[in-house]
């Protein structure tokens, strides 16, 4: 079965002023070279695919508070010229060029419409630790998670995770799953005055997520029950990725597939398909299924040295060739 590729869009916009909603407005029609065809509205008019909004102005931030209500991707417009490396966040000045690639970026990472299978339930993770850190449900405040010396504050609007004291990364990864983390609610005026100060380190929970295997059990992980798909390729740890998931997620880089499907495929057991699917979701990797596969193919086939690297050091025999 093949999936339709989705060309029309609609984007809100929120609280801009003249000139960064002129840009806006060009890097739309920039993406008619991908076959993409973006309408620009103004929020509250009609529904949206994706919110564009400036936070410093009042309209844009009452906008931002209702998108994330929504679950609604939203690219926030902030005053200062450090946008801090995320597509989620630009600054007003943005070029049209970084207009541009924030849309792609938004309108790729949008959530699954109605029509697409839920990948599981919505039962929370038992574990609060593990809960905090997931980025398919991103929260709307941090929270200030704390277990013995352990002072750590989420924040899965931005996708970090941040270290209030110097303590060692392994061993935060081992506490991880464990159930007795104290969690608190920040807001962000809290997080300006008392902990950013104190921020020793801080780490790209996406990454952490792939880091969490060895300390995690398959019973600490959601089962898969819809279909998935890679959007992104992972940076995987070659000293503690099983041999066999690069297979895995090269299959799930093409397309879409159902746990069962893709084991049959890959020869690689289905619990093992399904750690690798529920870490995909978990850690913000996952495609909507109805965006271009293309896409996803062509953001795969930028780390395909990572794919031969992990197949050379494993040994193993991808594409009906052996490597290494």
């Amino acid at each position: 079965m093949t999936l339709p590729l989705p060309s029309d869009f609609t984007v809100a916009m929120a609280g801009l002023e003249l000139l960064p909603a002129t840009r806006l407005k060009v890097a739309c029609s920039l993406l008619a070279a991908d076959r993409l065809t973006v309408r620009l509205i103004e929020w509250g008019a009609e529904p949206a695919t994706l919110l564009v909004a400036d936070e410093t102005s009042d309209a844009g931030r009452t906008a931002i508070q209702s998108a994330r209500k929504a679950r609604l991707p939203a690219i926030r417009l902030i005053a200062a010229n450090d946008s801090s490396g995320t597509m989620h966040v630009l600054p007003r000045l943005a070029t049209v060029r970084e207009f541009a690639d924030a849309l792609r970026f938004g309108l790729q990472d949008r959530p699954p419409s109605l029509t697409e299978t839920s990948p599981y339930s919505d039962a929370p993770l038992p574990q609060p630790f593990l809960e905090h850190l997931r980025l398919d449900r991103r929260r709307d405040l941090r929270v200030l998670l704390e277990q013995g010396l352990f002072r750590v504050v989420s924040d899965t609007r931005e996708g970090k995770l941040h270290m209030l004291r110097r303590m060692p990364l392994d061993e935060l990864l081992e506490r991880a799953p464990k159930p007795d983390w104290r969690v608190t609610e920040i807001s962000d005026g809290e997080w300006e005055s008392l902990y950013r100060p104190d921020v020793t380190r801080t780490y790209a929970i996406e990454t952490l997520w792939w880091r969490l295997l060895p300390h995690l059990s398959r019973d600490e992980l959601p089962r898969v029950t819809g279909m998935v798909r890679l959007r992104t390729w992972p940076d995987l740890d070659a000293g503690a990725t099983p041999a066999a998931w690069p297979l895995v997620l090269a299959y799930c880089s093409s397309q879409p597939w159902h746990a069962d499907a893709l084991a049959a495929a890959s020869d690689v057991p289905e619990e093992d398909v399904q750690q690798v699917m529920a870490l995909v979701r978990l850690s913000g990797l996952e495609a909507s299924l109805s965006y271009p596969a293309a896409k996803v193919r062509g953001s795969a086939a930028h780390h395909a040295s990572t794919l031969l690297r992990m197949a050379k050091r494993f040994g193993l025999k991808l594409l009906g060739k052996a490597h290494g």
